[in-house]
């Protein structure tokens, strides 16, 4: 007994099993998150070295270069690039395809962690990154008010920043624009050589008196104390009363006797502006592999719930919100997919003329889509670009299989057969035809899965996709099909056929058009070889025409957003290029269609 003589045998049985895929896609589909793409990693590896004050030379020589040495021995690096710059030394390292990223990054931190010994000591700690789709902003928002910079900068990393990094599936909340707090020093010449103190010293002490460090710990009855050393400096007076230096006479130096110290601002090295006004922004990045709707929303709602608690004078301004392309995206293509069928079902009623016919042929669809889902949900795939247009791709597809068997079904029918005995020789005879037709497609989707390096990334789930769908209809068209035609199709009854004033032109275009083709088959057959040339032209031809054709690794689409970036000399100050930023900025606001323009300059 074969699985379409079960289905039709076991009505109950096979209703219940398309129920159980009916629920448990529905299922899956809730918990399904929803993105742009895939999660692509891209074998890349970048390591960003911060040396404050060094100009590209000292970089370039004392932590460029031994960071290159160090590194460039891991096996499957493809080829590597170095920057150096004022203050910065970033060394990106390509590996080829293939190469697994997460044990390419270790190697690489292992390899940094190695050279750090031989560092200068005023280098900040490196950091390795790896090169990941999902690394951009989800969120841009800016911090404006009636009060200075500074203080928004400050309300942004002390309230603001760990607030929303506490949010699931947040990565790093990053700061730009204003400038944190800073105590300055700056240094009397002439009393340091007169008190005959060394600068290294200096810096030695200041640093050593700004640590808070554990102390060891001390039973006080039947509980133990651990004790730490506070030694953090908070305040303008605590810096100036440092002691920095032993003079010759035995007396101690304070800071206070050689610098004079202001509570002050870094310098500041980058500005942000929104819509030409100066302002603090920050931005959220999401966890690898978490979704880009989901975070968002948690973020959104975390910082309306934040909002309520602001000081007067502070407010937060929406710049980017990476979720509501997302989101509008796929709402398109749902509205194509949900399209496609219904076009789909409505060309099976107009060929097939028989409403009953199409009905049973178009429950294949949603029960074929639906269970999809789940199989997307059990894979950790997401509602995205490539899984949607794999879906709207298949729409096509998935009735196919059931049109065949029902079609083949209402043959029978046509010869007198009850329903029962129709469902059943109908299935039989035509399962093996549909079962390879159906083996076909997957055959030529499947192979999709496994195409190596980034492209395998992007087209893994569409492959998968696709071919789940398909095997999903193809146990729809042998069960459900089958079933549905023993139980609810009637016999055949042309003398008595109340549509038949409504069919008969649909029944007289659909005789034109095989004769039309029985024409042309015929003239085919006795042409071979003017239709064999034919075939081969049009090879050559089409060979032709894709040379013609363009090729970009992703398709364009419009946001209603543009990035201008403007590159200047080498050395421009920072408040020159805010001067020249801003003239380009007034230009933007001069076309009537700009809402918002947000300006970074300076460094990154």
């Amino acid at each position: 007994m074969n699985l379409s003589s079960i289905a039709i045998r076991r009505p109950v049985f096979t209703v219940m099993m398309t129920v159980l895929v009916l629920v448990l896609g529905i299922m899956g589909l809730k918990e399904l998150g929803t993105d742009l793409f895939p999660d692509v990693n891209f074998p890349v590896v970048s390591v960003n070295i911060v040396y404050p004050g060094a100009g590209p030379k000292e970089v370039e020589s004392l932590v460029t270069r031994k960071i290159e040495d160090a590194v460039v021995s891991i096996n499957g690096i493809d080829r590597m690039k170095t920057y150096s710059r004022e203050g910065m030394s970033t060394t990106v390292v390509l590996f080829k395809l293939g190469v697994d990223l997460a044990d390419a990054a270790t190697q690489v931190r292992e390899r940094v962690a190695g050279a750090r010994a031989i560092l200068p000591i005023e280098v900040k700690e490196p950091k390795i990154l790896r090169l990941e789709v999902s690394a951009t902003p989800i969120l841009i928002y800016t911090v404006l008010g009636t009060r200075p910079l500074s203080e928004l900068r400050k309300y942004a990393d002390d309230v603001i920043k760990p607030t929303l990094e506490q949010v699931d599936g947040v990565a790093s909340v990053d700061i730009k624009g204003g400038s944190p707090r800073e105590f300055h020093v700056n240094l009397d010449r002439a009393r340091v050589d007169a008190l005959g103190v060394d600068l290294a010293t200096v810096s030695q002490r200041l640093r050593m008196a700004n640590l808070t460090v554990p102390a060891g710990h001390f039973d006080e009855g039947d509980r133990e104390v651990s004790v730490r050393t506070v030694g953090e400096l908070e305040n303008v007076e605590q810096v100036r009363d440092v002691i920095v230096a032993t003079a010759m006479d035995g007396s101690s130096v304070r800071l206070s006797d050689i610098a004079t110290v202001e509570d002050s601002f870094e310098e500041q090295r980058q500005k942000v502006r929104a819509n030409g006004v100066e302002a603090v922004s920050f931005q959220v990045l999401k966890q690898s592999g978490t979704n880009t709707v989901a975070v968002s929303e948690a973020v959104v709602a975390r910082l309306a719930k934040l909002q309520k608690e602001f000081p007067k004078g502070i407010a937060v301004s929406q710049i980017l919100v990476q979720a509501r392309y997302i989101k509008e995206n796929a709402h398109e293509v749902e509205v194509s997919i949900v399209y496609g069928g219904a076009m789909a079902i409505l060309i099976i009623l107009v060929f097939m003329l028989d409403l009953r016919s199409t009905l049973i042929s178009a429950v294949a669809l949603p029960t074929s889509v639906i269970g999809t889902f789940f199989i997307m949900y059990v894979l950790g795939y997401t509602l995205n670009m490539m899984t949607l247009l794999a879906l709207s791709l298949a729409i096509g597809l998935l009735i196919d299989d059931a049109v065949v068997v029902r079609e083949n079904i209402f043959k029978h029918l046509e010869q007198g057969k009850d329903p029962f005995t129709a469902a059943l020789d109908g299935t039989k005879e035509i399962a093996l035809s549909v079962l390879a037709t159906t083996m076909t497609i997957v055959a030529v989707f499947m192979p999709i899965a496994f195409v190596k390096g980034i492209a395998g990334q992007f087209f893994r789930q569409f492959g998968v996709t696709v071919s789940a769908a398909t095997v999903l209809s193809l146990l729809v068209a042998f069960t459900l099909d089958p079933m549905l035609s023993s139980r609810f199709s009637k016999p055949l009854d042309q003398k008595h056929d109340r549509w038949e004033g409504l069919k008969r032109p649909f029944v007289r275009t659909f005789e034109a058009m095989d004769r039309g083709y029985r024409g042309i088959l015929g003239w085919a057959v006795t042409h071979k070889l003017i239709v064999a040339g034919l075939a081969v032209a049009s090879i050559f031809f089409m060979g032709f025409i894709s040379k013609l054709t363009g090729n970009e690794f992703v398709s364009s689409e419009d946001r209603g957003q543009f990035t201008v970036t403007i590159e200047l000399p080498a050395g421009t100050a920072l408040g020159e290029s805010s001067r020249l930023s801003a003239l380009a900025e007034v230009e933007f606001h001069k076309r009537p269609e700009v809402e918002l323009i947000y300006a970074t300059i300076g460094v990154a």
